[in-house]
């Protein structure tokens, strides 16, 4: 069985509800220039950004975090979008935003590593999901999975985030939890985790209410399966089944409902709210009976769950990177 996970690939997608940003009052006569969401927090150098609020096509200045660097400022696509190169040696923190008469900068933080719980690079995943490349970089056509061989996609996925993590695979077996379709992190360092303490981090002594769990993914192809769900939760340490699925709240990643796949263009943010975590796991309508427990919160589970569709079971692929839980504003 291949697993890699000192660089663990992956591609994905899905839409995207993003961070917040910091207003300004309103100058003269002219629109409040917010911004409001980033498409994708981790664009590499080079890559085009999108940020959306409003009053954005009257910006002239955008800076990025690290030695104060200006971006190539790309014309608006309206007063809602705004595409912006990112520069090269662009760093991790919040962003400027200049017009003739105003300057704001985002609540949320670009390329935000405060907190990450697996990002397949520094931070790896305990379990679950293919590395489709080789120790020297070269690209691994298959995998063997069980006693079969799994044929890995002729064309890979560029990441967002150097390392990912491939989602990779036939979900034929209902409500069954199969390594290919699972990023798991345990904290137990005999387990490849970095110790028993809260996936919250720093972050730790903060009310739920204020924080978000957020990852990037990207589903390259109009995604067929949509009766199957993403689930995400954090386990305590003592749970004999390591995960703990029935011993913290849930939530229920469904973007198929509001959009009609899981399908996204590129690389997409994901924003949580920690109170949105509120699942049970005997019924879709079942609540659990508290919110998430950050000082119980010491592993972290993203399966891919739910109905399979046995007549004709669909091929999943999904890229996901940056597991993280940061304040939902700074």
């Amino acid at each position: 069985m291949n697993y890699r996970y000192t660089k663990l690939f992956i591609a994905a997608a899905v839409a995207a509800v993003l961070g917040g940003c910091s207003t300004s009052s309103d100058s003269g006569n002219s629109k409040k220039l917010v911004v409001s969401s980033m498409k994708c927090e981790f664009v590499p150098d080079g890559d085009t950004a999108y940020f959306y609020g409003q009053g954005l096509d009257a910006v002239q200045q955008v800076i990025f975090p690290t030695s104060n660097l200006n971006a190539e400022v790309l014309t608006a696509v309206s007063d809602s979008v705004l595409p912006v190169v990112v520069p090269k040696g662009a760093g991790s923190g919040k962003i400027g935003f200049v017009t003739l008469n105003d300057t704001v900068y985002t609540n949320f933080v670009f390329r935000d590593s405060r907190n990450i719980i697996v990002d397949f690079d520094s931070r790896l995943a305990t379990w679950g999901g293919y590395d489709p490349y080789g120790d020297e970089g070269e690209t691994i056509e298959s995998v063997m999975s069980g006693d079969s061989v799994v044929k890995l996609p002729a064309k890979l996925l560029e990441g967002c985030s150097d390392s990912y993590g491939l989602l990779y695979g036939r979900y034929s077996r209902s409500w069954d939890m199969m390594q290919s379709l699972w990023i798991q992190y345990v904290g137990n360092p005999g387990e490849g985790g970095r110790g028993i303490k809260s996936v919250a981090g720093p972050f730790e002594g903060y009310p739920i209410s204020q924080l978000a769990f957020k990852f990037e993914v990207y589903v390259p192809e109009a995604a067929p399966y949509k009766s199957i769900r993403a689930e995400i939760f954090f386990g305590p340490a003592d749970a004999p089944d390591k995960h703990g699925r029935d011993r913290s709240p849930i939530y229920f990643w469904t973007p198929f409902q509001e959009t009609g796949s899981f399908h996204t263009d590129g690389w997409q943010t994901v924003t949580i709210p920690l109170t949105a975590f509120t699942h049970g796991i005997h019924s879709d309508a079942e609540k659990f009976p508290t919110p998430v427990e950050l000082n119980k919160a010491v592993n972290f589970t993203f399966v891919l769950f739910g109905d399979a569709e046995m007549a004709n079971s669909p091929e999943i692929l999904m890229g996901v990177d940056n597991f993280r839980i940061v304040p939902i504003e700074d």
